[in-house]
């Protein structure tokens, strides 16, 4: 990703003028990228990833190397924001956590129990007051220990057994 701002805003632009997004016959997404004669399969990040979803975009090549940026997803005609949002939600799924069922530590590790959107869930965190990130004054992002994300979208929504749960780690 980008070091600092500098970097970012000279990035390439990449604009429905310059670049062509596909998904390949085996579902991977491809590129075609006039300037710099790239194609080939790419990878999408985020600058901002809990402020901006749909603007600063990173193209990646397979070896995450910087392409360019694709500055708003609108930029682009509705087929291709599909392929684009579609790629950037498999990166970024994180289901909604919205009641805590059961929280017990043992070892420095912290074991969950949660009722999600996605269903029940099971996860364990490694060093759970580092892996709780805020976004905000009432969003929550958790990462478990293999890297999967989950999104506590409002604490004021959870009840307060589930408050309590996490209350000594926020």
């Amino acid at each position: 990703m980008f070091s600092d701002l500098k970097e970012l805003e000279s990035a390439l632009s990449l604009t429905p003028e310059n670049a062509r997004f596909s998904l390949s016959s085996n579902g991977l997404l491809t590129a075609k990228i006039s300037e710099g004669n790239y194609e080939g399969r790419v990878f999408l990040a985020r600058a901002f990833p809990f402020k901006t979803e749909e603007e600063y975009i990173s193209v990646q090549n397979e070896e995450k190397e910087e392409i360019g940026m694709i500055r708003a997803l609108s930029d682009f005609d509705k087929e291709t924001v599909d392929v684009l949002r579609q790629e950037l939600e498999k990166k970024y799924f994180a289901p909604k956590i919205y009641k805590i069922v059961k929280l017990s530590t043992r070892f420095g590790m912290s074991y969950w129990d949660c009722e999600t959107d996605q269903g029940p869930l099971t996860f364990t965190v490694k060093d759970t007051n580092r892996s709780l990130l805020r976004t905000g004054e009432d969003r929550v992002f958790v990462v478990d220990h293999d890297g999967c994300r989950y999104e506590i979208p409002s604490l004021a929504a959870l009840d307060k057994k589930s408050l309590g749960k996490i209350e000594m780690y926020l």
